[in-house]
């Protein structure tokens, strides 16, 4: 066995030098810069960009990145659509994300209560998290009714499109909020519409969202922070509430199961009990 450390590039270049230590300083890695800064710029753009458009957004030549995006694409990290220049990124880092443990442990904490919560609501529910400036769905529960709403896993809509990404804003820590608000606002001038700052107001005083959903007509979305053991939010609850004949519960009485059902699953990551109450609330 050859005891000779070595480092082995995305280049497919191996390199003598031996493995860093604290005393020296860390080894560059271009290739590997390079891949995530592909990867970065692509998590911005959910429509695709070419070739060109990713050297010129990280101001890189077409030479310094062909192959890295032709390996990443190899490896399912990027996919075109047929007879297509554009490149966007697959679900790979979704999957990925999913066999790290603190996911893992939100997804397990989750969907117990969430089963329980879709009984017991006669309403579909999912779990969302923030990924950079949109959303991301990481746990969906149907309603047991034949007639149901629903969002696919893996799912990304913009922050404020959706009442879960209005929740985890306002759940943000102030200067927090600030930038990831003023980061949106440069993205999108009219997103948030003229109430953004009586919405995030009202969401932190109340504790959750209900009100009409943007996407879908006759839809009311009920959404409420989930903290974990810092007493931080991690994710937010939503059921989406679809009236309809057969189902038993008004949308009052599905708020108060979400609470509980939001309450359950923060306890079960470890949350304080008075992690995150409404302010004026004892």
């Amino acid at each position: 066995m050859n005891d000779d450390p070595r480092i082995l590039s995305m280049d497919g270049e191996s390199s003598a030098e031996p493995r860093e230590s604290a005393s020296r300083p860390a080894y560059k890695a271009p290739a590997a810069e390079k891949a995530l800064d592909i990867l970065e710029f692509m998590a911005g753009n959910p429509d695709g960009v070419t070739q060109t458009e990713i050297s010129l957004g990280l101001g890189r030549s077409i030479h310094e990145i062909y192959r890295i995006i032709q390996l990443l694409e190899k490896r399912g990290y990027l996919v075109r659509a047929p007879r297509s220049d554009r490149y966007r990124l697959s679900l790979k880092l979704f999957e990925l994300a999913h066999k790290h443990p603190p996911v893992n442990r939100l997804v397990d904490a989750a969907l117990p209560a969430m089963r329980a919560l879709a009984q017991d609501s006669d309403q579909s529910c999912h779990l969302v998290v923030l990924n950079g400036l949109q959303v991301l769905i990481v746990v969906q529960v149907e309603s047991p009714l034949p007639m149901r709403y629903s969002v696919a896993l893996g799912s990304q809509f913009p922050i404020l499109e959706t009442s879960s990404g209005a929740v985890l804003l306002a759940s943000r820590p102030q200067p927090d909020r600030d930038q990831l608000v003023a980061r949106l606002l440069a993205e999108d001038p009219q997103a948030g519409g003229d109430d953004l700052a009586e919405r995030l107001a009202d969401i932190e005083a109340q504790g959750y969202e209900m009100r009409p959903s943007l996407a879908v007509e006759g839809c009311t979305n009920i959404s409420l922070p989930i903290r974990d053991h810092t007493g931080t939010t991690a994710a937010a609850l939503t059921v989406p509430y679809l009236p309809q004949t057969h189902a038993r519960f008004d949308r009052q009485t599905v708020l108060r199961h979400a609470q509980a059902t939001a309450l359950e699953i923060s306890r079960a990551l470890g949350a304080p009990d008075d992690a995150g109450k409404p302010a004026g609330r004892s």
